[in-house]
């Protein structure tokens, strides 16, 4: 005579039906058969036997992953109010007073000597990948760089102080402009700080992602990618793609921006002080000011 071999084996039971509901959800979230019913030791969780084992296995996991305190994100570093986005976007706009529209009558001669022609920066003329920043073709091309700056840049000198946010970009901007022209050649003319802006957004994504994957949880490349890198390519989809944009000297600019965020965040991980913020600033300055002397001398 064989015995009888149960239809059901209750794997966990508790006088608390909102307990046993807990534990439902934890196997219907795997995918074991099973079912929640009320016997005379109270609530149970039931399982056909040859699932016993693996519905145990998958309840003593979501214990002990309840039980872990969860690990924290390092928290952003956060050097106070920032002005510096608004700064650069009063810099602009003061250049747009003084040199004109791009097809205005160029009385100054400010595009004639600073504009991104590629063919005259890949022959000697480097400077003009960075006075091209500071050129606009019109009024709604200034503005638009203008509030990309306050956005963007404000939120970066927050993350690494004025001064370094400041210089970071405009690196990561001539660099941009610099490679824009190698890779188009002598026809192409490009004017803006778009470049630049968008390095800025670019190192917010780089920098975000080194935060979060710093984290040691699973998923954290996945987590610190989405929230980082794609989030930084879903703006420039929306922003940097248009019928009179240029959509290569804006991929360059978030593309070196990118590496900078990632290099400065894995590099760094205090924050910068005060006098190194001074010298950066001043850098940047110099940098600018020295590349209008040399387009005006040449």
């Amino acid at each position: 005579m064989t015995a009888e071999v149960p239809a059901e084996a209750a794997v966990r039971v508790s006088p608390s039906r909102e307990q046993a509901e807990a534990w439902d959800f934890v196997l219907e979230a795997v995918g074991i058969t099973h079912r929640v019913g009320l016997t005379e030791e109270g609530w149970a969780v039931l399982v056909p036997p040859p699932c016993v084992a693996t519905a145990l296995a998958a309840l003593d996991a979501a214990d002990r992953e309840a039980s872990e305190e969860p690990v924290r994100e390092p928290q952003a570093p956060d050097h106070g109010p920032s002005f510096v986005g608004l700064a650069a976007a009063a810099t602009i706009a003061a250049f747009f007073w003084v040199s004109g529209p791009r097809n205005g009558a160029d009385a100054g001669g400010w595009f004639r000597v600073g504009s991104g022609v590629a063919g005259l920066i890949v022959h000697g003329q480097w400077w003009r990948a960075v006075t091209a920043l500071t050129l606009h073709s019109d009024i709604m091309h200034v503005a638009g760089n203008a509030v990309a700056f306050i956005v963007f840049l404000t939120a970066l000198g927050r993350w690494l102080g004025g001064g370094l946010a400041l210089f970071a970009t405009l690196l990561a901007g001539v660099a941009g402009n610099l490679l824009t022209a190698l890779v188009y050649g002598s026809p192409h003319d490009v004017v803006g700080a778009s470049t630049a802006t968008f390095a800025a957004l670019g190192l917010l994504g780089g920098l975000q992602f080194m935060r979060r994957y710093a984290a040691r949880t699973v998923g954290r490349f996945k987590r610190a990618f989405l929230l980082g890198v794609a989030a930084s390519l879903g703006l420039f989809a929306m922003l940097g793609v248009g019928e009179r944009s240029d959509m290569l000297a804006h991929a360059t600019g978030l593309g070196f921006g990118l590496g900078f965020g990632l290099l400065w965040g894995h590099l760094v991980r205090r924050p910068v002080k005060p006098p190194a913020q001074a010298i950066c600033l001043i850098a940047t300055v110099v940098v600018v000011a020295g590349a209008w002397l040399l387009a005006f001398r040449h």
